[in-house]
């Protein structure tokens, strides 16, 4: 599969690029492990490397384009309605300003605060356990590190007002670089899921020692992926299309192995999530 850096790439609508007798689909992608890895050991094993091939694997009437983009610009191209699609998106059942979004494609442990031992037992002291993080936000104590260009659901709104105080991480490998961060002492705490602390075990087991992850009050439940696409007539065709495969790439051998590899085992499904069906 090759990758086509975003610094030298214009992304054309529709059928641009593509052969005559298929119509392009271009990927966006970034290098935010484990969703996305470019380069080391597990080089393309990522949570949304897998998701993408499984989908492009069952859509093989259209050409797939995947383009290296920095979260920042991913976001700013759907925002701009490019014909873009990006894999791994928070599911929303309405579309938003920024794009559309397939059925869900797996599930996640909700985000939480990702810190040191020794800050988690003082922070669970002090705001509770599961920690309330609108608390933990107000007291402005802790200094809190985000990733550029990430976008966090249904607490968005909770950050927003600290945006632009806090410590924003742009560059490759955003979030890991985050929590080399929090290991230093340059920051305190991070948002993010646990798995994130998986895949630093994975490959940097020193760099993982002694961080943990805390549940967060504010998000209770499993939180579903979905693929996004541009908020646009043909963001919305993609998204249409890409349904009617999703249920075959949830029984896709190799992407359940990567949920099994990134979830240690513990695969979630939502308990009242019904079965998806094709459309027909």
């Amino acid at each position: 599969m090759r990758y086509v850096l975003a610094l030298v790439v214009l992304l054309f609508s529709g059928h641009s690029l593509g052969s005559p007798s298929k119509p392009l689909l271009s990927w966006a992608i970034n290098t935010g492990p484990p969703f996305h890895i470019v380069g080391g050991s597990f080089n393309q094993q990522g949570l949304c490397d897998q998701l993408l091939n499984s989908i492009q694997t069952h859509l093989p009437n259209i050409s797939h384009q995947n383009v290296l983009m920095p979260q920042t610009r991913i976001h700013q191209a759907l925002n701009n309605r490019e014909a873009l699609c990006f894999p791994c998106m928070i599911h929303r059942a309405q579309p938003t300003e920024t794009a559309v979004f397939s059925n869900p494609t797996h599930w996640y442990r909700p985000q939480g605060i990702i810190t040191r031992q020794a800050l988690a037992d003082h922070l669970t002291q002090h705001f509770g356990s599961p920690l309330v993080l609108t608390k933990l936000l107000a007291a402005k104590t802790f200094k809190l590190g985000l990733a550029a260009g990430r976008r966090y659901g249904d607490i968005e709104p909770l950050l927003e007002p600290y945006r632009k105080n806090e410590l924003i991480r742009s560059g490759d490998n955003g979030p890991i670089a985050l929590l080399n961060m929090i290991q230093s002492g340059r920051i305190d705490f991070t948002l993010d899921y646990d798995i994130l602390l998986t895949y630093l075990n994975k490959t940097a087991p020193q760099q993982a020692k002694g961080l943990v992850y805390v549940p967060i009050a504010e998000l209770p439940a499993p939180i579903a992926g979905a693929v996004g696409c541009s908020n646009s007539e043909w963001g919305k065709q993609q998204v249409e299309l890409i349904n009617t495969v999703i249920p075959k790439v949830q029984t896709d051998p190799a992407f359940r192995h990567s949920l099994h590899l990134w979830f240690d085992g513990k695969v979630l499904t939502a308990p009242s999530e019904p079965k998806i069906k094709p459309e027909r």
